[in-house]
């Protein structure tokens, strides 16, 4: 019995989708298939990152509390679904209190329409304590961000541009706040903390990293980006190839690094756009435990790089 066609209570009617046909998948030369195992285990294996977060300003009734993100998922084949699920069990299985989306859920609007319903089911298995909040990448504002937050929500998450809620926990304020995407000119960081109080604990979600250019002034708690998918391919003692993607620097392409008084973390996503590659840069799910950071660690916020300019020519 066919189940393509089977609409779950509650699912908006115009995303569902007629059967399709299950394509062949070739496989390699008989030769060939040792390499192709090595390469689908760099972009299919998984990696569960524990990291202590540090947060300003954090209460102490609120440290030790649970967060994962995922990010940059570009569902934009069955393989991308299937890790998307295989991320969403893992998850589960962190027993988090809080799960991030950090943007580009699809790479344009063609594998956007195919794949939205089973991303959308996908997402709606996530079990958090305290739920799950997203935003919007540029991919998504490319693709169409209003289906792709209508399935956010019917998954059941909180979907924000340039917007905060503020959240009650163990008898303390967290407020969490979510940057529209930079690339996509739709980025307003005074209008998304606008009501946010100085003294209150933030964690911001902004796509690029580069925001923290335009929200350092606004003291967040910590910020938590994705975008870079990890540089890519990285060298050991070097890091990313690729060194143009973000004017905040390459430092920030993967992990944690400090900006400021504020720490930023960037995801390396669990998919691929263009180059299906990864090269010491497994996809990640980042797991956080919250912790308090002292105010009086303050460092200067270090300038952008500008670019160099050619010396003009004489005749």
């Amino acid at each position: 019995m066919a189940t393509a066609n089977l609409r779950v209570a509650g699912e908006p009617a115009e995303v569902r989708r007629p059967a399709q046909k299950q394509k062949h998948v070739r496989k390699p030369p008989i030769a060939l298939r040792p390499l192709h195992r090595m390469w689908r285990r760099t972009i299919d294996d998984v990696e569960v990152v524990p990291v202590d977060l540090p947060v300003r300003k954090l209460p102490a009734a609120l440290a030790g509390l649970v967060a994962c993100q995922i990010s940059d998922f570009h569902v934009d084949r069955e393989e991308d679904l299937a890790r998307l699920e295989k991320a969403v069990e893992t998850i589960n299985r962190q027993h988090p209190d809080f799960v991030f989306l950090t943007g580009d859920y699809f790479s344009g609007p063609d594998t956007m329409r195919r794949y939205i319903d089973g991303f959308r089911r996908a997402l709606k298995n996530l079990n958090p304590k305290l739920g799950v909040f997203s935003i919007a990448g540029n991919h998504d504002h490319w693709s169409s961000f209003g289906m792709i937050s209508e399935a956010l929500r019917w998954a059941g998450a909180r979907v924000f541009a340039n917007q905060h809620e503020r959240l009650a926990v163990n008898g303390e304020n967290l407020v969490i706040v979510g940057i529209d995407d930079l690339w996509s000119r739709r980025a307003e960081p005074s209008r998304a903390f606008h009501g946010v109080r100085p003294e209150e604990c933030t964690i911001v979600l902004a796509h690029n990293p580069d925001t923290a250019l335009y929200t350092h002034h606004l003291g967040p708690g910590v910020m938590l980006s994705g975008h870079t998918h990890g540089g890519v391919v990285r060298i050991p003692y070097y890091g990313s190839v690729i060194r143009s993607i973000l004017r905040i620097g390459p430092d920030f392409y993967a992990g944690l690094n400090r900006y400021g008084n504020f720490y930023i973390y960037t995801n390396r996503g669990l998919g691929t756009f263009w180059m299906r590659i990864r090269i010491n840069c497994r996809p990640e799910i980042s797991r956080f435990s919250l912790v308090a950071l002292a105010d009086t660690a303050h460092r200067d916020v270090p300038a952008a790089r500008p670019k160099r300019r050619r010396r003009p020519r004489h005749a």
